[in-house]
Order: C-alpha cells, then sequence, then structure tokens
C-alpha cells in the first residue's frame, strides 16, 4: 500500500506545473475592536497604512527564474533596504523616521509598529472593560480570509454575550494558483513561513498585560502559527532549526506570560504528536507556559488535511486534522502527560449535521471541504465554542 501511494504521488506531482505566490495583503479598513497584524514571509511586521501598497514588495525587478525561492523576494525588509525607494521615502516621512541608515529605518518601523499594534490591544481592552484577547489565525493558501474573520467575531461575540477585543493575523501563507495544495514544493515553504510568523507574534503578544487571557483561534496551517507563539519545537529539520535559533532569535524570544491562553484548533494542519511533545520547551527553561485548554477540531473526510485521504503524514504531517492512525487521542495523551493542568478535548466534524452514528449511509453528510466557512457552518461548530469559551 506505501509504494502505491509513492506511485500515486509521482504521477500526481508529474502531472502539475507548480506555481506558488507570496501573499502580501492590501490593509483592510479599521474596525472598533479589532487589531489587524499583517507579516510577511520572514515574519516582519508591514504598515497597515492604506498608502504603502505592498506590490512594492514583490520586487518584481529581481532577475531569474528563482526570484520566488529568494530571500529578498516579498519581504518589506528588503524592500526598504534595497529595493523600494519609494516606500522607504514614504516609510520616513509617514513615520517620522530618520532615513540615513536604511537597516536602522527597518528596525525603527518594526519597533514602532510593535508598539503601535500593542496600544491599539491595550486601550481596545480598556475601552471594551474586558481583559480578553482573541487572535484569528487563517491557514496556508488563504490571500483573502476577511469573511470569515468576520463570521468567527460575530459568533464568538453572539456565544460569549461580551465585547472582547479581536487580533486578525494576516500572514504570508502562499496561494497555490490552483495547484495541488500539498505538493512538497509549496507545503515546505509555508510550513518555515507559519514558523517565522509565529516567533514574530510571540515577541508582540509578549509585551500585552500579563493579566490578559489570550485566546487562540486558528484554522488549518494556523495552528502552526500558533504553536510556534507559544513554544519551540524540535521537529524542524536541523537546518531550519539553526535559521531560527540564529537569525529569528527563537532561542530569545520569551514565553508568553499571561495568566490564561486557551488553544482552539480547527482541522489543525500539524502532527500533534510531533508539535505537543515539545509544549514545555519554553524560553527560558523554567518559564512555564500558563496553557489552560487544548481543543482539536478533526475531520476525518476534509480533502486538505487528509491530503486526499492518502498522505497525512507524508510531505509535512497534517495528521492531527485528520485524526490520522487515532493522532488526536495520542497527543492529548501527550498532553496530559507533559502538563496534567490542561484541559484537552476534541470535536469530530467529519459529519456536517448533529446526531449521525452510521456514516456508510449518511455519506452525504461527509465534510469534505476544508475552507473556514464550512466548518463554521457545520453543525459541531457550537460545541467547539463551548469547549473553548465554556458555558
Amino acid at each position: 500500500m506505501r509504494y502505491i501511494k509513492y506511485l500515486l504521488f509521482i504521477c500526481l506531482c508529474s502531472a502539475c506545473v507548480i506555481k506558488q505566490k507570496n501573499v502580501l495583503m492590501i490593509p483592510r479598513r479599521e474596525e472598533p475592536g479589532v487589531v489587524k497584524l499583517y507579516f510577511d514571509k520572514n515574519g516582519n511586521l508591514y504598515p497597515t497604512d492604506v498608502h504603502v501598497t505592498p506590490y512594492f514588495f514583490y520586487l518584481e525587478n529581481i532577475p531569474g527564474r528563482k526570484k520566488r525561492y529568494s530571500d529578498d523576494y516579498a519581504t518589506i525588509e528588503s524592500a526598504l533596504t534595497k529595493y523600494d525607494s519609494i516606500s522607504k521615502f514614504y516609510v520616513s516621512q509617514r513615520y517620522h523616521l530618520p532615513v540615513t541608515d536604511s537597516i536602522k529605518l527597518f528596525k525603527r518601523l518594526q519597533a514602532l509598529l510593535k508598539s503601535n499594534a500593542v496600544a491599539k490591544m491595550e486601550q481596545s481592552m480598556r475601552d471594551n472593560n474586558q481583559h480578553q484577547l482573541i487572535v484569528l489565525i487563517h491557514g496556508f493558501n488563504d490571500p483573502t480570509p476577511d469573511a470569515y474573520y468576520f463570521a468567527l467575531r460575530k459568533s464568538i461575540t453572539e456565544y460569549t454575550k461580551t465585547k472582547p477585543t479581536f487580533v486578525e493575523v494576516y500572514w504570508d501563507g502562499l496561494n497555490a494558483l490552483g495547484d495541488y495544495t500539498m505538493l512538497p514544493a509549496i507545503w515546505k515553504y509555508s510550513q518555515h513561513n507559519a514558523a517565522k510568523v509565529g516567533l514574530s507574534l510571540r515577541n508582540v503578544l509578549n509585551a500585552i498585560d500579563t493579566n490578559t487571557q489570550l485566546v487562540f483561534i486558528t484554522h488549518s496551517l494556523g495552528s502552526s502559527v500558533a504553536t510556534n507563539a507559544l513554544f519551540n519545537q524540535t521537529k524542524w529539520d536541523k537546518g531550519f532549526n539553526e535559521i531560527l535559533k540564529d537569525k529569528y532569535q527563537s532561542e530569545q524570544i520569551k514565553t508568553l506570560p499571561q495568566k490564561a491562553i486557551l488553544l482552539g484548533m480547527i482541522a489543525p494542519a500539524i502532527s500533534g504528536v510531533e508539535t505537543f511533545r515539545d509544549v514545555n520547551n519554553t524560553v527560558p527553561k523554567d518559564q512555564p507556559l500558563k496553557l489552560n485548554r487544548v481543543i482539536i477540531g478533526y475531520n476525518h473526510y476534509d480533502y486538505a488535511v487528509t491530503k486526499g485521504g492518502l498522505f497525512p503524514h507524508w510531505f509535512g504531517s497534517t495528521a492531527l486534522g485528520a485524526d490520522a492512525d487515532k493522532e488526536v487521542g495520542k497527543t492529548i495523551t501527550i498532553l496530559n502527560n507533559k502538563n496534567p493542568d490542561v484541559k484537552c478535548d476534541a470535536i469530530n466534524f467529519s459529519l456536517s449535521k448533529l446526531g449521525l452514528k452510521d456514516i456508510k449511509k449518511n455519506k452525504q453528510y461527509r465534510q469534505t471541504d476544508h475552507s473556514m466557512i464550512a466548518y463554521q457552518n457545520n453543525e459541531h461548530f457550537p460545541d467547539f465554542l463551548e469547549q473553548v469559551f465554556g458555558k
């Protein structure tokens, strides 16, 4: 069976011309009670001002066929320090930053964007008289998550009957441009982007008041962004682990200090076992992660996390979202052993309607759609919210 799967994958790859596109978001309209963070593929924040248009960062003037795989492509750092004098001048004028040294300009911009974002979050929580931040993180191949972010905010607000502050994370999860989304050439880059963005998100949230309750709601590979924000992971190959340590300061960015952290993952496109075995890998080592709750929404029929039902463990495991080989149960066991104080539970989204047990007789209700909207329309979604937020 293993060889049959391998042959099928080779046929799939040979039939596809692999395409991908980096995702740089055009900044959205600001809304009360919502803070929007925009990260490029290296995890650097870029300005939310509507006059700074992200297409400058694509740097189409970089020669060669491999420009989209170069370190310089589609990053705010290279735009400001190497190529884009227009954006450099605008950023300097708009944010009142000296432009004599472009590297210092970039670093000062990062510090300013972080402090501005933190100030907005703190002010919103004061205005709403709430010490709760709900962080929404989209997945891979999702360049326009606006509709499901809006629907998620509405569902959560109606369920909790409160006015929480939302943080919408927009990150470069790549766009497959119609190709099969789990091809290794694409999937590897998006997984690496998720790790880098997660570290940057940790750096931002570290500045939030420690009395705040943090709630992460993730979809697909957004779970990797969130878990990398929570703790360091050793599942990467040696070379990428060294890059995270040396270039992205994974061993210097401290573990989140907030009093309570809840994690709700919908169709998580990660390996649960390989990820959560490092849940106590904090910075510094004796800094406890106050993770109170982990809720896993899985689906045996989701075409993306099952990789067509064939490869959930291959080419970057997505086994947790598919519950492949009982990955959900194994993950909960690891979490219970590592930290008995964490409440763990799971919601089965495999069938879109409640109360159905005979899967063979109810094939028409199998949820194969991976989109976040499909999960919100699934009748098990209110159960997921209840498990995350409580009654």
